[in-house]
């Protein structure tokens, strides 16, 4: 019952680094009266969250409820207060005035998080740009609603990701949420020597069995910007069609 009630109400709070190591304080607090270890014991917090195994921290728990009201949040029609969410705080910081937004929490977690408004070709396209990281992906699906392109970007460089690559690649095809919602995969990291070219990827990851929807995969590199106008202009094609 102890962690509910702290954590009541903790989707709108905008939590900075000095609230976070207390609340790592209080969690390991609590699991050590849980243990009735004493802080005298000489047992380090390491030992204490092997013993209780909890998968996941309170600060995650913390994360995890964020992030599925931020999905609900921007789901929501435009007139509504995403602006608001997502602008800016103009001006010389006064007193009182929190240091950091709610959203920054976001984008710190997600470690690289962003949403760009792009316009080509006569679109405004609302771009996600969602982490790859390990302790993210389990809460990607809570952006699928209403997808209408799927970019998924590989590092061409990488080959010893490649296997891990086209798996987390086939998971995301098969949610249902993103059915039939076309592909495009952009073989990043061409500029290096080392990098694959998109045909050995393309064979790599299997793209050919894929029957139920679009898909293409588009040499580029984010340094030089060589290839990503043709990506766009395959998004922009395809958004084209989908709303005809």
């Amino acid at each position: 019952m102890v962690f509910p009630v702290v954590m009541y109400g903790c989707e709108s709070w905008t939590v900075k680094k000095a609230e976070r190591r207390r609340i790592d304080a209080f969690e390991l607090w609590c699991w050590r009266r849980l243990l009735r270890v004493p802080w005298t014991a000489r047992r380090s917090n390491q030992s204490i969250l092997k013993e209780i195994s909890p998968g996941i921290s309170l600060e995650g728990m913390m994360l995890k409820l964020k992030l599925q009201y931020f999905g609900h949040l921007m789901r929501r029609v435009d007139s509504l207060e995403k602006t608001l969410m997502l602008g800016g705080i103009v001006g010389r910081r006064r007193r009182g005035r929190q240091r950091m937004r709610w959203l920054d929490g976001i984008t710190d977690s997600m470690d690289g998080f962003n949403i760009k408004s792009v316009q080509s070709q006569g679109f405004k396209l609302n771009v996600w740009d969602i982490g790859g990281q390990r302790k993210i992906r389990p809460y990607w699906r809570n952006y699928f609603e209403n997808t209408d392109i799927l970019i998924y970007v590989i590092d061409s460089a990488d080959r010893k990701r490649f296997e891990e690559t086209g798996q987390e690649l086939a998971e995301l095809l098969e949610e249902e949420k993103l059915s039939c919602v076309p592909v495009l995969i952009f073989a990043n990291k061409q500029d290096l020597l080392t990098a694959a070219p998109a045909s050995e990827i393309a064979e790599g990851l299997n793209l050919h069995t894929i029957r139920d929807r679009f898909w293409q995969i588009q040499s580029c590199s984010a340094l030089t910007g060589e290839g990503v106008q043709d990506g766009m202009n395959w998004v922009c094609k395809n958004v084209s069609a989908k709303k005809k």
